[in-house]
This record gives C-alpha cells, sequence and structure tokens, in this order.
C-alpha cells in the first residue's frame, strides 16, 4: 500500500516498485492530496508492471544514482577536476534522498527539486549549474558500457543563468616591485615566474628543469601538478621575459631536485601548497592595503575601530594600545596570472599576443576578459561618431522656462482668436515660441 509524509516543506512517496522493491523518493506535489492521487497513480503503474501488463524497468538499472555518478566519476581520474568533483559528488548526494533513489525511478521533477533545495541552502547558480551538469553527465557517460538504457532525466531541467563575474583582481603597475621586494628570498622566484609569465599554480609545480632553455629565453609548458598533462591538454611554449632570467636562474641553482621550485625538504612542492597567504602578508608589508583594523587585544575585550591609517590608538575601556590589522584585498595566487595579462593589455600588447602568452585557445576569450584594460579602448570605435560640432558644448542653452513665457516679438501682433483664424493662430505660436500648440477640441451645442 502507497503511502505519503512531508518532510522539510515536501511531500514523498513510498511505494513498492515492479520488482517488489521499497522505493520513497520526493514528488512535486503542493498539498497531501495531490501527494495521494500521486501516490495512487504511480502503485496502479507498479502493481500494472508486478503483473506483467506493462513493462518494468530493467534490473540492471537497480544502481542508485549516487552509485551512478560514483561510476561516472571513476571514469576520469586524469581529469584535472577529478578529486574536486569527487568532493562535491559526495557532499551533495551522498546522503540526499535523490542519490539514494533508483537510477531508474529518476524523473526531472526530482532533479528539479533537489537543485531549488540546494539553492535555498545558500548555494551559487554556478555551483547549481556545476551539480545538474554531474548528473548530466553521468547518465549520458553510463550509456557506453551498457550501464544504463533509459533516457537523461536531466535533459528538460534547464540550468540557472549565471550572472556575469566582475573583472578579476590583479596587482597594478606600481604594486609588483613592492610585492617582490617584501618576499622572502625563497618565495620571490616563484612568485616572479607567475607574474612574468602567467603560469598557473599546478604549472609552477610541476616544472622542471629541462623545460627551461634560458639561452633561448623560452619555456615549456607540459604539465600541471602530478599529471602528464596541463587543462589545455597539450604543451606550450612561451617566453621569458628579460627581467625574469636571474630569478629563474637563482630557482634552478639553488634547487636540489629536478624541480625548479622546490619546498623546504627539497622536493617538488605538495598540492597542497596555498600561497595566498603568503602573497596577501606581502602586500600587508608593502603597504598595499585598503586600510587598517584596530582592535585589543586584552583578553575579554572586543573593541575594534577601522581606520585608514596605522597610527597609535589606544583602547577607550582599557587604555592599550591597539593592534593594527592590515586589511589586504582578497587577492589569490591566481589573480598574478590575471595581472599578467592585465598589465600586458594596459601596455598597447595585442589581443593575440596576450592569447598566446596566456594559452588560451579562443582569442575571445581572452577579449572579453581583459579586453577593457587596452588603451584607447573603443576610443577609435566611438570617435566615429563625428558630427562637426563646434563651440556648442560652450553655449549656455535658454531655460525652458523662458522659452514658454517669453513674450511674442516686438511689433507682432496676434491674430484675433476665433474658429476662422484657428490655423493662423497656431501658425504664429509655434513662430513665436517654438512649441507646438496643445491640441484642442470643439464643443458644439445645437
Amino acid at each position: 500500500m502507497a503511502s505519503v509524509f512531508e518532510r522539510s516543506g515536501r511531500w514523498y512517496v513510498r511505494y513498492k516498485d515492479g520488482h517488489s522493491r521499497w522505493v520513497q523518493r520526493v514528488s512535486n506535489a503542493r498539498t497531501k492530496t495531490e501527494a495521494r492521487r500521486l501516490a495512487h497513480d504511480i502503485e496502479r503503474q507498479s502493481e500494472r508492471q508486478r503483473l506483467g501488463l506493462e513493462a518494468a524497468p530493467r534490473q540492471e538499472n537497480s544502481d542508485t544514482v549516487f552509485q551512478l555518478l560514483q561510476r561516472w566519476a571513476a571514469t576520469r581520474l586524469d581529469a584535472p577536476s577529478a578529486q574536486r568533483d569527487g568532493y562535491s559528488i559526495a557532499k551533495h548526494f551522498g546522503r540526499s534522498e535523490v542519490g539514494k533513489l533508483p537510477a531508474s525511478l529518476l524523473r526531472g521533477p526530482d532533479v528539479e527539486n533537489f537543485l531549488a533545495a540546494k539553492r535555498a541552502e545558500g548555494l551559487s547558480p554556478e555551483t547549481i549549474n556545476h551539480l545538474r551538469g554531474f548528473l548530466s553527465r553521468a547518465f549520458n557517460v553510463a550509456r557506453r558500457p551498457g550501464w544504463w538504457t533509459g533516457p537523461n532525466p536531466v535533459t528538460d531541467v534547464r540550468p540557472l543563468r549565471v550572472p556575469r563575474r566582475l573583472a578579476p583582481d590583479y596587482l597594478r603597475f606600481n604594486e609588483v616591485l613592492p610585492v617582490l621586494a617584501a618576499l622572502a628570498p625563497r618565495w620571490r622566484p616563484l612568485f616572479a615566474t607567475a607574474i612574468y609569465t602567467g603560469l598557473r599554480r599546478g604549472e609552477l609545480r610541476a616544472l622542471r628543469k629541462t623545460d627551461i632553455d634560458l639561452e633561448r629565453r623560452l619555456l615549456t609548458v607540459a604539465r600541471s601538478g602530478d599529471r602528464d598533462t596541463t587543462k589545455g591538454g597539450h604543451a606550450d611554449v612561451v617566453p621569458i621575459a628579460a627581467e625574469l632570467v636571474p630569478f629563474l636562474a637563482a630557482a634552478m641553482n639553488s634547487s636540489p631536485s629536478e624541480f625548479v621550485f622546490v619546498g623546504l625538504d627539497g622536493e617538488g612542492m605538495t598540492g597542497h601548497l596555498r600561497p595566498e597567504k603568503v602573497l596577501r602578508s606581502a602586500m600587508a608589508r608593502a603597504g598595499i592595503v585598503e586600510g587598517y583594523l584596530h582592535v585589543c587585544r586584552r583578553p575579554g575585550c572586543t573593541f575594534k575601530e577601522s581606520a585608514t591609517d596605522a597610527t597609535l590608538r589606544r583602547c577607550p575601556v582599557h587604555g592599550a594600545r591597539l593592534w593594527p590589522k592590515p586589511k589586504v584585498r582578497k587577492t589569490r595566487f591566481h589573480d598574478l596570472r590575471h595581472t599578467t595579462a592585465s598589465l600586458l593589455m594596459q601596455a598597447g600588447a595585442p589581443i593575440h599576443v596576450v592569447q598566446k602568452v596566456l594559452r588560451h585557445r579562443d582569442p575571445r576569450m581572452t577579449a572579453n576578459v581583459y579586453g577593457h584594460l587596452a588603451p584607447d579602448y573603443l576610443q577609435r570605435e566611438i570617435d566615429r561618431l563625428n558630427f562637426g560640432i563646434s563651440g556648442l558644448e560652450t553655449s549656455e542653452p535658454e531655460p525652458f522656462a523662458a522659452l514658454v513665457l517669453r513674450a511674442p516679438p516686438v511689433g507682432a501682433r496676434a491674430p484675433k482668436r476665433n474658429r476662422k483664424s484657428l490655423v493662423a493662430s497656431d501658425a504664429w505660436l509655434a513662430r513665436s515660441t517654438g512649441l507646438e500648440p496643445l491640441g484642442r477640441g470643439w464643443i458644439t451645442s445645437r
């Protein structure tokens, strides 16, 4: 006997399917009455399947949605985002009702309700679309080895519209030198290479001495992290700036291994490296801050005061000195890649050159992200609107009220106001004021 129950504002249906297995699934019913009607329809269909009057879903499709996602994740262990995607699948599908549902019973409304619940939890539209994409790709890939033979239930679920991101952060031209000077010597070559070449963090980790030709000033990007390929799946050669040569030479001479950049143990850097803290500390020491938060460090005191400088201040409660904590921009290590592109564009480098340095396949991506930073961006095109206007912008227009209330010219006589002279009167008003008269309607009496 099918039953219904409510949980977290949603109605669930529990019934015995065509293979005599008890199944519990979320429905799109809004009321208990709708849920009961749906449960009755599903029970009738399942009974027909058990009696052989209607084809039941194949037993091979007995994997749950979560198991199907795990199968798909296992086929792409070499992908750059495989580990991160695996975490997301376990986090969002592992204990969810959709994840426990047999894949053969998943329908579009189930996916929509699941994504709506995740949206209510505060997930961004981009993350919601990622979860939808996991499901869609898992069902599509499962068809190839025969794990799945039914339709893809995600096909009719439309992705959310993702708002366009703001321009990425980057170090300004006058900030690069102070930041490099504020870094410790062991970090300076790594950050300098990131700024001058635009390499990603994983590509810097995997960089080997054999990838660098200082004589010809060429650098080969062939690996990323622990993988023998890059994010784009191909090797590229990028030029080495003249100012970068001594930094690379110092890193190669001090490295005891085949890698250019190494950790404290002399081996290659691990994937757990988080250089953002090093970068922001260097920015703070260089004075590249948005202000200071003066805090009292006395136990139990929560006094805080924001200021634009680090001038000595005292706590109004205890009279103790306040500690100035610099407020640094939330600049990421990946933003150094944006720094490379942004400063090249501002220096006048053509878009196709920046595209080659960043190794973008599509130049439109480079133009969309960094095109607004190019000097005279769109200025030459907007200047095509040239009407030969000269001096008009400096003349002051006559006030509107004066234009309306202006008396008729001296010597001008207004025509008599009667029906026969209406047309002449309107023409005189238009010439004297520059405005068209109001429309009039005639009321006649019989």
